[in-house]
């Protein structure tokens, strides 16, 4: 039976230091995701169940197993909302002209990596290859809710974050998809057929439905926010993310991908009420993001030996290697004189794996013991947490290493970005005047000493 108690008590530990710790990475300009894993790692069972430490404390910080399917409802939660606030801050001229690139990266990035990457999993880790692209298909997909993370740091890199954000938001389907598929071949009764047909069918069905799905509501709620009460908007936003996901998978279409459509609709077709959505949006996006990536690392049970680390290690090396191989021919010619060499590498190199897979992990671990292999179930689980802690370390290296600094010309003033753009110095330096950088307003505070002495 549920404790509350212990439940929130255990959610209050978690949330509370992922705030303290995505504070002060903000301050510095850090990703927190990386620290968040950390965060929970240290206070699950890979720490409290450890004999040098179970010897001297009997309690374990935080306990996941005993909070029920809260765990779980809070990843889809996260999951609806950081992909509906990613969409609605997403505008229709930078989903025209990079939605047809970005889809390509998805479909092709995903079933590139499962392919790809189950071969060299069932090289390196020597388990069974249907065993070898599940593992391959959990990880396939980048993330969209770590994404979320680096847009702070990457603000003035505006084409290459909505690249990655679309890419991330429609390879939603298909990672939920293959792992299905693999996770039906691993409980296939002997004699049984596999029925390649019946996933491709079902792979549009969620496609198209979900697609419907989130282009009528979007219109829908369009019309009806006209006439809501400013103070209202947000929460009917909230609801209609939720309405949405659940109508989509009951009709079985891709929730996450008619999310996406709504709030891209319900993004650009109003206008009035967006800054209030997006403070209401950003604060329980936030809230939700921090629960779930803390809740992943205190649900593992780290038990790889320092040989199966270095195997880990060398298959995340494969991992982000191979992503450049199918990424640059991908673009396009058009594209690639777009971007910038240091986009170009942000596109390449920046693409973490997050909630998706964080969602994914507990589901293809319960399925596998289910049929009788627990080893096996706790080996994935662990390389998937691994390979997700170090794809985020190192997107996030990368990006704090090619992110870029306001121009010299600028320091010592306050710059306030209405929208991330690249602000170029103004030509002149009047007091009080406001210089449009592209779609940025630039507004100087800084008033000069030396023009007033003359004054008086």
């Amino acid at each position: 039976m549920l404790d509350i108690v212990t439940t929130v008590t255990y959610f209050a530990f978690l949330l509370g230091f992922g705030v303290i710790i995505a504070n002060i990475c903000r301050k510095y300009g850090v990703p927190d995701a990386f620290f968040l894993l950390m965060l929970g790692l240290l206070m699950g069972p890979t720490v409290f169940n450890n004999p040098a430490i179970s010897n001297m404390l009997t309690f374990t910080l935080v306990d996941v197993t005993a909070m029920g399917s809260v765990p779980d409802f809070l990843r889809v939660l996260a999951l609806i909302m950081i992909v509906f606030t990613g969409a609605f801050n997403l505008s229709f001229s930078a989903f025209k002209k990079f939605s047809n690139v970005s889809v390509n990266l998805a479909i092709i990035g995903v079933i590139f990596n499962t392919i790809i990457l189950g071969v060299v999993a069932h090289l390196i880790f020597g388990i069974d290859w249907v065993y070898s692209f599940l593992l391959a298909a959990v990880i396939g997909g980048t993330g969209t809710g770590v994404l979320l993370a680096f847009e702070n740091i990457l603000s003035k890199s505006r084409k290459a974050i909505a690249i990655l954000k679309i890419e991330s938001i429609f390879n939603a389907p298909l990672t939920v998809l293959l792992p299905i598929i693999f996770l039906d071949l691993v409980v296939l009764q002997p004699g049984a057929l596999f029925e390649p047909m019946r996933y491709a069918t079902q792979f549009w069905m969620m496609v198209a439905s979900g697609v419907g799905t989130g282009i009528i509501i979007g219109l829908a709620v369009s019309k009806v926010m006209k006439g809501m009460l400013r103070q209202y908007t947000p929460l009917l936003l909230l609801a209609v993310a939720l309405i949405t996901y659940t109508l989509a998978e009951i009709i079985g279409g891709s929730g996450m991908l008619a999310v996406a459509v709504c709030g891209i609709l319900a993004g650009n077709l109003v206008f009035r009420e967006k800054k209030e959505v997006r403070a209401f949006e950003d604060q329980l996006s936030e809230m939700l993001r921090i629960s779930v990536f803390t809740l992943l690392g205190a649900q593992i049970m780290f038990t790889l030996t320092m040989t199966q680390t270095l195997m880990v290690l060398v298959f995340f090396v494969a991992v982000f290697l191979f992503r450049p191989i199918f990424v640059y021919p991908t673009l396009g010619k058009d594209i690639r004189k777009d971007l910038s060499r240091k986009e170009m590498m942000l596109v390449s190199f920046v693409a973490p794996r997050g909630l998706a897979a964080a969602a994914m992990a507990p589901i293809v671990a319960t399925v596998i013991i289910g049929i009788g292999y627990p080893v096996v179930a706790n080996v994935i689980l662990n390389i998937i947490f691994l390979i997700v802690l170090l794809s985020v370390l190192f997107s996030s290296i990368v990006a704090i290493m090619m992110r870029e600094k306001l121009p010299a010309e600028l320091a010592g003033e306050k710059v306030e970005l209405t929208e991330y753009a690249e602000v170029k110095p103004p030509a002149k330096k009047e007091k009080g005047e406001v210089v449009k950088a592209g779609k940025a307003a630039v507004k100087k505070t800084k008033i000069p000493l030396k023009e007033e002495k003359k004054k008086k």
